[in-house]
């Protein structure tokens, strides 16, 4: 017992340390008027941080000169400024990141998180030093989620305003644009929807390449897509970001002439085996008329926006007679007729945009997203190129979706700042822009960190935190993982002019030649697999502690996945060495081997919700409302993924340009193929002969038109399937 006078000086000092407490606590509190309402960041935080939201206080505050926000506060009463909502967002990731040690991606995620939230040792203030964060490709609702709901994109969003995206490419929807603007122009409902293609193949519509395939779309899919569409533009507007909607340049139906006596239009040929749409001659008087149709239209449907996107005479699109520069005059007068203090963003890719359409336009409106700031070692000087015109710097890593890892970070780390503190810089944002998004979640992440980083990243400390936090804690087998990773498929650079990864063999039309299964892809790995291969052995000897996350499963199983894909490329030339020394008894073994490998990537691919052939399917099934109906978007779901379209296309070379390492894809289709041509090889040895040709469209069309069921659940242990593969594999 203390003396009656020491404790009442202790009670003296325990009301001083609570008034003292509540005095810290109230001035870290939200307090005063407020920039803007944070509830729907609030809304978005109990979504993502159930259980623990409430110990995150949102504070609004007025944007000066950019984006920015500030992480302070105390245990359990963590206090996220920030100048958007969606910025008050990102701030909470960085603060789950750099504090917490969590993760939320589009691929898994890590939230142990305590009772009570930690304070940060000092605030965290950090500003973003560009203003556009540009998210999607033009084809990512045909390569990532043409079938997906609510449920989907509601997480999507919020997971891109954690990253810090600020500007969103929205194709979905614009179906019902289009079929409300030519129901203007003489044409009936029947004949637009019979022109629109299925939602897996409409990107290529919407940029003049082709129509009608795997159509017609049925009236209620049209309201459907129209309601999600508007949940989506709603949803982004409401967290502060922009909606980047399609504008028009000029694509028409057939026979538009016919429709519209004195419409003038140009033919534009083939494109992938696909006759493409029309292009109506944006200086005839019917130009305009149809445009302020389409925004008219549009903006009833999904309302304005600040940014819209379109490229003129995309890969190959044909001018005939008329001049480009008047052309791309008139389209962006019809563009600022309807909006006039809309950008016109375009993408930057092969010669797009040309000089002529920059030098006739006015480039204070004009935004492009660069596709090949990493990809070509003559890129240098994008102010040149593009006349003075502001531009994001951007990659595109995967084509058609491919599950390939990997990505050209070290020329991110190094041109980003570079290009960013040049005298006279033009570039203005970021814009991340593979074929097919939600996976490879280390990209996306380092492309969206560019924007809000001082100075430049240091890629192994980055890679080294990404670990930490990406799985709850230091562990050396997660950094000893990433920095495999990162000397390997994420340390490529564009010096042999490619920005993507190789794809896998499996997944090839089979020859004992292959060297791809896209034709566009790389024909040799770019980096040293055995080196990968440590990633795998050290992932699998993480603390058992740190092994419970979505997160770290999700890359447990796409490292396995990479390293069965890469044992690929050396199998396949000892069974050609075996078939061209007639070696039968060995050609067997070494096929056997194949496809038990397939079996293994089959089973572990099966173990994570990410690699599913069926959700794939059952998504685009479910957006059916009759038998057949749900036959036919089925067809457009499996087509995208295989032939990708009809024998004409095939011969263009489209097919397999999707390709991916799905379970129910490489253990079916793709497996498959393989045996089918393994069979003909070996009774060719049998019966001495050459072997017969392989109608290998008509063997693969039969499967896009069939109807197997695979499992949209996952099956089976990761760790224990990945374990088997380096067993196997890895001595």
């Amino acid at each position: 017992m203390h003396p009656p006078r020491l404790r009442c000086l202790f009670l003296v000092a325990a009301v001083l340390a609570t008034l003292l407490s509540t005095v810290t606590t109230a001035s870290a509190e939200p307090d005063g008027p407020q920039a803007f309402d944070t509830g729907p960041a609030t809304r978005a935080l109990d979504r993502l941080l159930p259980g623990r939201h409430d110990q995150i206080r949102l504070r609004a505050v007025p944007k000066d000169s950019g984006d920015s926000y500030r992480i302070s506060g105390q245990r359990g009463r963590i206090v996220v400024e920030g100048t958007s909502l969606a910025v008050l967002l990102t701030g909470v990731h960085t603060y789950l990141r750099e504090v917490v040690k969590a993760d939320i991606s589009w691929t898994g995620q890590q939230l142990n998180l305590p009772r009570r939230l930690p304070a940060p040792d000092h605030p965290i203030l950090r500003r973003a030093d560009v203003p556009h964060r540009f998210a999607f490709n033009d084809t990512n609702d045909g390569y990532t989620a043409p079938y997906a709901d609510w449920v989907y994109w509601e997480r999507e969003i919020d997971v891109l305003a954690l990253h810090g995206i600020n500007e969103v490419l929205v194709y979905l929807g614009q179906d019902e644009v289009y079929r409300r603007t030519f129901r203007e122009f003489g044409y009936g409902d029947a004949d637009v929807r019979a022109w629109i293609p299925g939602p897996a193949h409409q990107p290529w519509w919407l940029l003049q390449n082709m129509s009608g395939f795997a159509g017609p779309v049925s009236d209620r899919l049209l309201d459907q897509r129209t309601a999600l569409a508007r949940k989506i533009v709603g949803r982004l507007r409401e967290l502060g970001m922009t909606p980047v909607l399609p504008g028009y340049f000029g694509t028409v139906p057939p026979k538009f002439t016919e429709h519209n006596p004195g419409a003038r239009v140009v033919p534009q040929g083939l494109w992938g085996g696909f006759e493409r749409p029309d292009w109506l001659d944006p200086r005839n008087a019917y130009f305009a008329k149809v445009a302020a149709s389409f925004y008219r239209n549009q903006s009833t449907l999904y309302g304005d926006s600040s940014m819209y996107k379109m490229d003129l005479l995309h890969e190959g699109g044909n001018p005939g007679d008329v001049p480009v520069p008047e052309a791309a005059k008139a389209v962006q007068q019809a563009l600022r007729s309807a909006h006039p203090d809309a950008v016109w963003a375009i993408l930057g890719w092969q010669a797009n945009p040309r000089p002529d359409i920059l030098g006739a336009v006015d480039k204070s409106r004009m935004f492009i997203v660069d596709g090949l700031s990493d990809r070509y070692p003559t890129v240098t000087d994008r102010e040149k190129d593009w006349l003075g015109t502001p531009y994001a710097f951007g990659s595109i890593w995967n084509f058609g979706g491919h599950t390939v890892l990997g990505a050209n970070t070290p020329d991110w780390a190094r041109l980003y700042p570079q290009w960013r503190d040049k005298q006279g810089s033009r570039l203005s944002g970021i814009a991340m822009m593979p074929e097919g998004a939600d996976n490879n979640p280390a990209a996306m992440t380092l492309l969206t960190d560019l924007a809000w980083t001082p100075g430049s990243v240091d890629l192994a400390a980055w890679f080294d935190r990404y670990a930490e936090s990406r799985y709850g804690g230091e562990d050396p087998h997660a950094k000893a993982a990433w920095n495999a990773l990162r000397e390997t498929a994420y340390g490529t650079t564009r010096v042999d002019k490619w920005s993507e990864g190789a794809d896998g063999l499996y997944e090839a039309r089979p020859s004992l030649t292959t060297t791809h299964a896209a034709a566009w892809s790389p024909d040799h790995l770019r980096y040293d697999p055995a080196k990968f291969e440590r990633a795998l052995t050290e992932l699998l000897q993480v603390s058992p502690s740190l092994r419970r996350s979505s997160a770290y499963r999700y890359d447990l199983v796409d490292v396995a996945r990479q390293v069965l894909a890469n044992r690929s490329r050396e199998l396949l030339p000892r069974i050609k060495a075996a078939y061209d020394a007639k070696d039968r008894a060995r050609f067997g073994e070494l096929t056997g081997t194949w496809l038990r490998q397939m079996d293994l990537l089959d089973q572990v691919l099966g173990t994570d919700e990410h690699f599913l052939l069926g959700r794939w399917l059952d998504s685009a099934r479910a957006a059916g409302a009759t038998p057949s109906e749900k036959d036919l978007l089925e067809f457009d779901a499996r087509s995208i993924l295989t032939v990708w379209g009809t024998r004409n296309s095939d011969a263009e070379g489209l097919h397999d340009y999707a390709n991916r390492e799905w379970a129910g894809l490489v253990g079916d289709f793709y497996a498959h193929r393989w045996r089918t041509y393994f069979t003909e090889l070996d009774t060719a040895l049998a019966e001495n002969r050459a072997p017969r040709p392989i109608d290998w469209f008509a063997l693969e069309d039969q499967w896009t038109h069939g109807h197997q069921r695979y499992p949209a659940r996952p099956t089976g242990d990761s760790y224990s399937a990945a374990s088997r593969i380096a067993q196997e594999l890895i001595r």
